[in-house]
């Protein structure tokens, strides 16, 4: 694994799931401009394992000497410029959005720093549904990210000892990370509290992490399948949304990569209880189509669950959450394979002012290998975030 395959990879931009504030807003004839964006940065200190085993596949742990960094947490520094008007009974607004960080300024799958942006535009309205259509954030996996609590913070650190333009917030520990896809998808809310969505992406290609995984052109014959099916109530919801994809490998090993999971949320009172799962094949476990499979080519299977606990008091939120992502083991993987990673995340989340957020985190993050060894660090991580 090398910096610069990192740096391709990830990212986890979320303007989408920032603490809200009051954008800009602009009226120009009957069209309304709207400016709004986010920034935050956290001071982190990791205590990495100084006897660690090997662990393959593990791209997340420290090892060596214990490290710092002040660096941005889950979510980058993001712009979002966007424009809405109203034509013939249709809501139409387009969108885009630059999240460059402040450290890095890469995407999650991407292929290099220019990927870290969305743009796409909505047209559609109550009656009819809602089509998106552009680069933006896709179905599988979206409802569980934004409830993950340290979208305000940082979660699990990434390369803390060369930092990158996110961290990793519970993104491979209970469940995998929604990527921004160009794509065309469909959704329509009804009046009951039933949604729907589905469409189509352009698909992703295999890249590592942990550098024992395939990389290569995956083929696009046809278009990636997402979905998602939802209900909503006044004390929470039940989501369960789907990925399929197929993949093309040079030497044959082709194969229907197929990403599943249930999300559920209740709120009492000011309290919020969350859990979700999910169960992949040849999908990864920290984001889309990353590690996906074996060095030659042959999907791996993973699984994965993770839970989380919330009070609002006053203007500070306490939360812990929980994660855990296995990996079983493909024909080319060896017993030093990562079996299971896990993550447990004790956070503190102030409001010191509309929009700015003081943020702080204890982690715990273990790997562990085929043999039942194990890797273990802790992160200690305190920063600010203004939203606007």
């Amino acid at each position: 694994m090398n910096k610069h395959t990192l740096r391709s990879c990830l990212g986890s931009s979320l303007l989408i799931a920032a603490p809200a504030s009051q954008a800009l807003e602009i009226n120009a004839d009957d069209w309304t401009l709207s400016f709004g964006g986010y920034i935050n940065t956290h001071l982190v200190y990791a205590k990495c394992d100084d006897n660690a085993p090997t662990v393959a596949g593990n791209a997340l742990l420290c090892t060596g000497e214990d490290a710092s960094a002040v660096s941005n947490g889950y979510s980058p520094a993001s712009f979002q410029l966007s424009a809405s008007t109203q034509r013939n009974g249709f809501d139409i607004r387009a969108t885009v959005a630059i999240e460059p960080g402040t450290t890095d300024n890469a995407a999650f799958n991407g292929n290099g720093d220019g990927e870290a942006w969305r743009a796409f535009f909505t047209v559609g309205n109550d009656e009819v549904g809602t089509l998106t259509v552009g680069r933006a954030y896709g179905v599988y996996g979206i409802d569980v990210l934004v409830e993950d609590m340290s979208l305000a913070s940082v979660g699990a650190p990434l390369a803390v000892k060369s930092p990158l333009n996110t961290s990793l917030g519970g993104a491979g520990y209970g469940y995998i990370f929604a990527d921004r896809l160009s794509q065309i998808t469909y959704d329509y809310k009804a009046s009951n509290g039933v949604s729907t969505a589905i469409g189509l992406y352009q698909p992703l290609d295999l890249v590592s992490f942990g550098g024992n995984g395939y990389v290569g052109d995956t083929g696009s014959q046809e278009p990636g399948l997402h979905g998602k099916l939802r209900f909503d109530h006044q004390w929470g919801f039940v989501s369960t949304t789907f990925l399929r994809q197929s993949v093309d490998v040079a030497n044959g090993n082709d194969y229907e990569a197929l990403a599943v999971d249930l999300t559920a949320a209740i709120s009492l009172g000011n309290t919020r209880l969350m859990a979700s799962a999910f169960d992949a094949t040849g999908v990864g476990y920290y984001g889309l189509f990353i590690d996906a499979a074996d060095i030659n080519g042959d999907a791996r299977d993973t699984q994965g669950w993770f839970v989380q606990l919330s009070h609002q008091i006053g203007d500070t939120k306490l939360g812990i959450n929980y994660g855990e992502s296995s990996v079983e083991l493909a024909p080319a993987d060896t017993d030093t394979q990562l079996d299971t990673q896990a993550k447990l995340t004790l956070g503190v989340y102030h409001t010191l002012l509309p929009g700015l957020v003081l943020a702080g985190e204890y982690s715990e993050l273990t790997a562990d290998n085929h043999r039942s060894e194990e890797m273990e660090n802790q992160a200690v991580s305190v920063g600010l975030a203004l939203s606007f």
